[in-house]
């Protein structure tokens, strides 16, 4: 009955992850701000995760990860997040704030060797509403840019455990959801007819991802654990439409072959000392700049990412409290795939809050992140972002006998 009220739940929410708000003139381009498939373990340090291994974690960004819950445990996972924004330009400040329901997901085993997870996470967000005034030849320009929608991604994943350090997995992603863009164009001068634009991208998709982590126990308390993921280019099908509106109204519809998912790869090496400190370091890179986006290939660029985490507990076995409370850090750095010429970075700081008398665990985060240059032509945004999730832990499948 459990299971069942889960699977109810997670397709309930749909609608709700769906509606993904962000509140950022940056989501203008492309398919908005990505988001990274980790959730509050991970997100406290900095989104490491490809060589992340963990029996009490769900741990999406590599689906090699799953074979590592035992056949009686039952792993669900909700996650919920606030932001607030503060955008610069020269001497301008706006000050923005969001909330989200950011993701569910659930994990099992089937045997000692075969791990399953299922979940919806979101892939892109997209929402923006701001204008701007100018004047060519003395006429005044208003340009109002509005944007609205967000990607969605069901996921399935299943990982094999091989020769009990090897493992192998596989997630596959149904992809949907709405983005919608417009803008508007008046002019100070009556003469001038009045523009509207507006692009909408309506996404139905399947994608895959393939990962592996390999993990080595030496002197018995010392472990290291390599991790790499890889999701090949797909075909965004979906229906995609652009309108024109002045003097005449002018609608082209694009085909699914006219819009690409990069291929993306992914690295990690952590190290674990005694099941009490792990540090990490991830690297990834998303090839935007060989898939097609409205049918071209160069209006986006390729992105890298590095991070760097950590995580600390005093003692996993100890009778004390807050000597099983675990501490995170992390922090990333990054360059836009929507052609910045900027390196953005972000840091994070998180605590671990394990339940008495039971293996479910409470996480916050808090993070800060910062966007873009504060200049006459550009926008700065700083953005605090405070997670909280929760990792329900049981031993769900395990029936008592009663003497």
């Amino acid at each position: 009955m459990r299971l069942k009220t889960i699977l109810v739940f997670l397709f309930f929410t749909v609608g709700l992850l769906a509606q993904n708000n962000t509140n950022s003139p940056y989501t203008r381009y492309g398919y908005g701000r990505l988001d990274q498939p980790v959730f509050g373990r991970a997100q406290a340090m900095g989104g490491l995760s490809y060589a992340m291994r963990s029996n009490a974690q769900i741990n999406p960004a590599n689906p090699a990860s799953y074979s590592a819950v035992d056949t009686m445990t039952f792993m669900f996972d909700i996650g919920a997040s606030a932001s607030l924004s503060n955008f610069s330009m020269k001497k301008d400040r706006h000050v923005a704030g969001t909330a989200n329901l950011d993701y569910l997901a659930a994990q099992f085993s089937a045997t000692k060797w075969l791990g399953f997870s299922f979940g919806l996470i979101p892939f892109s967000s997209v929402g923006y509403d701001y204008e701007t005034k100018s004047s060519v030849n003395g006429d005044s320009i208003t340009s109002i840019y509005k944007g609205t929608g967000g990607i969605t991604q069901l996921y399935l994943g299943v990982s094999f455990l091989i020769w009990k350090r090897f493992a192998l997995g596989a997630n596959a992603y149904y992809s949907f959801g709405e983005i919608n863009h417009s803008r508007n164009l008046t002019f100070g001068n009556s003469s001038y007819t009045p523009t509207q634009y507006s692009a909408a991208m309506n996404v139905n998709s399947f994608s895959m991802r393939f990962g592996f982590q390999y993990t080595e126990t030496f002197l018995k308390k010392h472990t290291l654990t390599a991790g790499f993921v890889y999701d090949y280019k797909a075909n965004l099908n979906g229906k995609f439409e652009n309108t024109l509106i002045d003097t005449d109204t002018i609608l082209t519809s694009f085909n699914d072959k006219k819009m690409e998912m990069p291929a993306f790869y992914g690295a990690g090496l952590s190290y674990q000392y005694d099941k009490r400190l792990t540090v990490g370091v991830d690297y990834s890179f998303r090839e935007f700049a060989k898939a097609r986006y409205y049918g071209k290939t160069d209006s986006l660029k390729n992105s890298h990412r590095i991070t760097l985490g950590a995580e600390y507990m005093n003692d996993p076995f100890s009778s004390k409290y807050i000597d099983r409370i675990c501490w995170r850090a992390g922090g990333y750095l990054t360059n836009s795939y929507i052609g910045q010429k900027t390196l953005d970075y972000g840091v994070a700081i998180g605590v671990g809050f394990p339940l008495r008398a039971s293996r479910t665990t409470l996480n916050v985060t808090l993070e800060y992140n910062k966007i873009g240059k504060n200049t006459v032509a550009s926008i700065r945004e700083d953005y605090f972002k405070f997670s909280f999730n929760a990792t329900i832990n049981e031993t769900w499948f395990f029936k008592s006998k009663i003497k």
